[in-house]
């Protein structure tokens, strides 16, 4: 009488099968932290990040939500006038964006004009770092700050290597006309 050994052999094999592949591996399965699960899983393909370029240009985003003119302010008494000299003009600031990023300071006849390279915000106040367009490469930049209050005026203060003009109050140019402007005659030569 023969037996097979078929029935046998494949009971065999599918138990030794089967203990096999659900034995646990040399791998330790580590509990998940509440770090690690904000993480992505390695079995997901990372995501190739872009350059920020928004960084890089945020201070142009600052630069167009700021006004765009000033005017100084003087004190005379208890209030604020705009006060413009004999034969001279009062001081603006001015910022504009023809082709480049711009400041420009008009004091009475003469005029300055820089090159805008950043605009840093800390609350109401922004630090522009400028260039002044004539200069050669390698001098020293100049730096403007500008502190916004909330009456639609802001004090405008100037560094560089040489000097410090401080103190440069003026309000957005849009609200000129609720201050008196007080205009000198001729000067007489």
């Amino acid at each position: 009488m023969k037996k097979s050994c078929f029935p046998r052999f494949f009971l065999l094999g599918a138990i030794t099968f089967s203990l096999v592949s659900c034995s646990p591996k040399n791998e330790t399965v580590k509990p998940q932290t509440t770090d690690s699960l904000s993480k992505p899983s390695v079995s997901k393909s990372p995501e190739i990040q872009q350059p920020d370029t928004k960084s890089s240009d945020h201070w142009k985003e600052i630069f167009e939500a700021l006004p765009k003119e000033w005017t100084m302010l003087t004190k005379e008494d208890s209030k604020q006038i705009i006060y413009i000299p004999c034969d001279y003009q009062n001081q603006k600031i001015r910022l504009n964006h023809d082709g480049k990023y711009a400041l420009e300071h008009i004091i009475g006849q003469d005029a300055y004009y820089f090159q805008i390279k950043n605009i840093r915000k800390d609350g109401n106040t922004y630090l522009f770092e400028l260039q002044e367009e004539n200069a050669e490469k390698g001098q020293e930049n100049v730096h403007y700050t500008l502190d916004i209050k909330d009456n639609n005026q802001a004090v405008w203060d100037v560094y560089n290597d040489e000097r410090k003009m401080a103190g440069i109050t003026t309000t957005d140019s849009r609200f000129d006309s609720r201050y008196k402007t007080v205009e000198e005659p001729p000067c007489l030569d």
